[in-house]
Parts: C-alpha cells; structure tokens; sequence
C-alpha cells in the first residue's frame, strides 16, 4: 500500500466502515489493512480519523484522486506492488492495479491520479491512437449485420465494434465455443462500401465511431473474396477462415453460421 495525503473527488459514502472505538480514534493502518487483506480492494481512503471507505475492483470504473495537504488530515492508500528490495522516489513511483485479468495504471497528471477500467468483465484494449477500447462478446444466434448492431444498443447503448489489431481479433476469436462449426463466429461492424459491393477490396465502413479503418489489417487478417457462388458477402465474422485467417467476409443477412457479436465502447 502507499499512502499520500489525499482525496478522492466525488466520494460515495456507500461502504464506509468506522473504525472508532468510543471517543477514542483507531489507527488508519486498520482502514489500510483491511483493503491490503481483501483480494479485490484498490484503494482505502481516510476521510476522518475514525472513517474510510473503501473501493473494489469489480464495482470501479472511474476514481480520481486529488493530493491534499498534510493539515487537511485525508490520507489515501492505493494497493500496487513493488519489489521488496525497491523503494523508488514518489515522482519515480508507477501505480498499477495488478489484481485483476490486465493490469490498469493509475494516470498521473501533476497531483490528480485517474483510474478507469471496463465494465464489469470486458477486455480493454489500449490503441496506438491514444484510444482505450472496452469489448465483451455475446453468443447468441443473430443472423444479420443490422440485428447485431441492433442487439448491441439494446444491451446498454453499446456499439457493434469494429477490430483494429492483431490483439484484438486474437482475443476475440479466442472466445469462440470449441464445438462451433469452423464457419461459426462473431459479428464485428464493418460494412463494405457501396462502390466496392461484391468485390474483394478492404474499403470498408465501420460506424462504432472510435474505430479506424486500416486496411491493410484487414487485407492480412481476412479471408476476403466480395462474393460466393453469386451471393454478395460484404460483411465481416471472426471465425476460423481459410488458413492463416480469422476473419471471413459473409453476406450481411440470413448468415446462419453468425453465432454471436463483440459490442464495445470508447472508455473516455
């Protein structure tokens, strides 16, 4: 735990635990133990001698913590990890929450520390852009571009997404059930464009809003042909194409094989 004089802004008193005994205050290092035993605390913070509340890695998405100065009296302790053998300068120090799937750093910008982390289980991604990506992916049989993007929105105003590198399709892919047909896979948004309809050409349009078309991703990472036996196949599924290939383009309606979708949302 390292503890610095502080505040977290916007503070739910929901969770908070009094330490006092009678008029008498108790130590803060049993506000700070307690989060240090619990598997899944980040952070303990001590609004007064005798209260804290503390902050759980499955139910925080976003915290922000201020320095303060010592007369104030507020301490906060965040729960990181160092090697027993270091002890780094403060300005020297890297907060990262290690307790869950992916390790989230705490953002430094002068005194004020940012944490922000995905709903619940979904994957972040962090992309070259600057642009952090949460993902979750859905096994439901939908059979068609627009009932995905539809069926996205209605799970919570989230957005069909697109893929932007090798990290995420692999991750995607990787979610796919060991009895699936080979042809069976996820929706991801992308749509190609109206002057390449049936053509085997990487102009596609994705309307997540947060992903940006490289086409030359696309070229490496899909099994692309614009049609088959006459049908148009101008949409994309995550599954298992040809060799070296794990995106199929597929046409966008009554595609039985569409097993499920990847919704996503910019974490901003």
């Amino acid at each position: 735990m390292m503890k610095i004089f502080g505040k977290v802004l916007g503070m739910d008193l929901d969770g908070t635990v009094d330490y006092g005994r009678g008029e008498r205050p108790t130590p803060d290092y049993l506000c700070i133990d307690g989060c240090f035993q619990h598997h899944s605390c980040i952070l303990a913070y001590m609004y007064t001698e005798t209260q804290c509340v503390s902050y759980y890695l499955n139910s925080t998405e976003k915290l922000t913590v201020v320095e303060t100065k010592r007369e104030e009296k507020l301490i906060v302790a965040f729960k990181t990890r160092f090697l027993l053998d270091q002890c780094p300068a403060y300005d020297d120090m890297d907060l990262v929450v290690t307790i869950g799937v992916d390790p989230i750093p705490w953002i430094k910008n002068g005194s004020v520390y940012t944490f922000k982390k995905c709903v619940g289980d979904w994957k972040m991604f962090n992309r070259e852009d600057d642009v952090t990506v949460c993902m979750q992916t859905f096994k439901e049989e939908i059979y068609s571009l627009v009932g995905a993007i539809k069926r996205c929105d209605e799970l919570g105003g989230y957005k069909l997404t697109g893929v932007q590198s090798k990290e995420e399709l692999q991750w995607i892919f990787d979610q796919r059930t060991s009895t699936w047909h080979k042809n069976s896979g996820y929706w991801i948004n992308a749509k190609r464009q109206d002057k390449c309809n049936g053509m085997n050409d990487t102009h596609f349009n994705i309307t997540d809003g947060y992903t940006t078309l490289d086409q030359e991703f696309y070229r490496n990472s899909a099994d692309l042909s614009g049609s088959n036996i006459g049908i148009i196949e101008d949409c994309l599924l995550v599954c298992n194409a040809a060799p070296g290939f794990l995106i199929n383009d597929i046409q966008c309606s009554d595609y039985t094989y569409a097993k499920g979708f990847v919704c996503g949302y910019q974490l901003v």
